[in-house]
């Protein structure tokens, strides 16, 4: 009988970790989540918070290029945590990242789900019989994690396709064919003045609400022990992707915003609610609209796969070290390619268990709310950790790592961006639902924060036990063999 394995074959390329920060939040899936609060609460400026946005992950997905070169293992944002700072503030770093990714999952599956009843003609379904959709969505992309690495990135192609055309080719039509709006409109003097609080500015609200704009470019580290010449190829793959979203993003931004027929269009609540179903509704016929609904249906599903696999590594390496629950299972590999079928499972079956509170409207946004601010926090673990490391002269910005010598003034850009990012993100601005909705995401990350202190000091009493009886909490030993392995160039004849 053979041994299970105890390592991920290295199946994947750059292209592939490409396509999965790529797909992780889609063009289609950013803005199609963001697009209607964003025109709501800044108008059309609002396009205007998303530049200023990119430049400030910008600087963010280079210093996270910058740790990618130097440790290529899964599970980026923990792993380059623990390695500057220790465990514990690894393990809390990991903590945050899983909690942020097991809630953005029902997030994404219930945003994707509403979009399939119209395809089918189906009337305005209930909440039940979409949560039941976005079941079956998640539960179709976790057989496609189980199945194995060939049919990720056969679904990786589909949503390529569904980019080129629902993304990139809608925009162009839009822009050629139905623009209803001149260059004034997005003018950044229509975010008028305004001399109340500095977070509660239009153009201050619209930096923080195109955030889903920018994120998931980092999920190409998590799969950094799948990746062929994972040094070189992760912090590529990241910087690509990025720039591959941003421009098709603003792109299809540019598109929608100068599409909108007039204002009245948007001071219906249906419409404001959803402007670029909406516009497309309003502009194509009936079975061009549904065609592209489904390829939206496409990027959603494959955004969801992305994310999964994202933090079942994260999960997974965690476990190796023995800092989770039940790690010797979390940590099982199977089949001849060595994939973490067991934390793919798990993390479906939690994300499943979430659904349940997705009945009330009040705990959906709660969740949606803290998993914006979740992601600008996991960022910042590392690059602060970078920075203490640096005032302890335990980090040095070695010139063979990306970036070389200009990583330093990089990274404090990125820290600073962070700092204000996550104020701005949680800042509890007045929306007329009641004070728990407009506190939702500070009240959020408190009970993160306390149910970590619990569950991290289960662990480090672990530690402790450990250190006493001279065991080890590792449940497997890594081998970084594989991390520089270089391709040789066949000799010239």
């Amino acid at each position: 009988m053979a041994a299970a394995p105890t390592a991920m074959k290295r199946e994947f390329t750059m292209f592939s970790a490409l396509s999965v920060a790529f797909a992780f939040v889609s063009p289609i899936v950013a803005l199609y989540s963001v697009l209607g609060v964003g025109l709501s609460a800044s108008g059309p400026a609002f396009i205007w918070g998303g530049l200023v946005l990119y430049a400030g992950q910008f600087v963010v997905v280079l210093t996270l290029g910058v740790l990618a070169s130097k440790w290529a293992e899964s599970g980026g944002i923990y792993q380059w945590s623990r390695r500057l700072l220790g465990h514990r503030y690894g393990w809390f770093a990991s903590w945050t990242y899983i909690c942020t990714l097991l809630i953005t999952l029902p997030a994404v599956a219930y945003a994707g789900a509403v979009l399939i009843p119209p395809i089918f003609d189906i009337p305005a379904a209930d909440p039940g019989f979409v949560t039941w959709l976005a079941v079956g969505l998640l539960a179709l992309t976790t057989v496609v994690n189980l199945a194995g690495r060939v049919f990720i990135k056969i679904l990786m192609v589909g949503v390529l396709v569904a980019e080129a055309v629902g993304s990139v080719g809608v925009a162009i039509w839009l822009l050629f064919f139905e623009r209803h709006q001149t260059l004034d409109y997005i003018s950044p003097a229509s975010l008028g003045e305004f001399d109340g609080v500095f977070f509660a500015a239009p153009f201050v609200m619209a930096i923080a609400f195109s955030s889903y704009f920018a994120i998931g470019f980092e999920s190409a580290s998590s799969i950094a022990e799948e990746v062929k010449r994972p040094k070189r190829a992760v912090p590529r793959a990241m910087v690509v992707s990025f720039f591959a979203i941003m421009s098709i993003v603003l792109l299809s931004t540019l598109a929608f915003t100068l599409a909108v027929p007039s204002d009245e269009f948007l001071q219906n609540p249906e419409n404001a609610a959803d402007p670029a179903v909406a516009i497309m509704a309003a502009t194509f016929p009936e079975p061009v609209f549904r065609g592209v609904l489904a390829l939206f249906v496409i990027a959603f599903a494959a955004s969801l796969m992305t994310i999964q696999i994202t933090v079942s590594r994260i999960v997974w390496a965690t476990a190796r070290n023995g800092e989770l629950p039940f790690a010797r299972t979390l940590t099982r590999l199977s089949g001849d390619t060595g994939l973490p079928r067991v934390a793919v499972l798990v993390t479906a079956v939690v994300a499943v268990l979430l659904f349940i509170p997705f009945q009330s409207e009040g705990i959906q946004m709660a969740l949606i709310s803290f998993s914006s601010v979740g992601f600008f926090i996991s960022f910042l673990f590392p690059i602060l950790g970078m920075a203490i490391a640096r005032v302890r002269g335990s980090w040095h910005d070695e010139p063979d790592l990306f970036l070389g010598r200009a990583g330093r003034a990089v990274s404090v850009l990125a820290l600073i961006w962070l700092l204000f990012q996550i104020v701005n993100v949680a800042w509890p601005r007045e929306s007329g639902a009641g004070w728990a909705t407009d506190w939702s995401t500070v009240i959020g990350v408190g009970v993160v924060g306390v149910l970590g202190v619990a569950v991290e000091w289960w662990v480090h009493r672990k530690r402790l036990h450990a250190a006493a009886t001279g065991s080890t909490l590792v449940v497997i030993e890594r081998s970084e063999d594989a991390d520089d392995e270089e391709l040789v160039e066949p000799l010239a004849r």
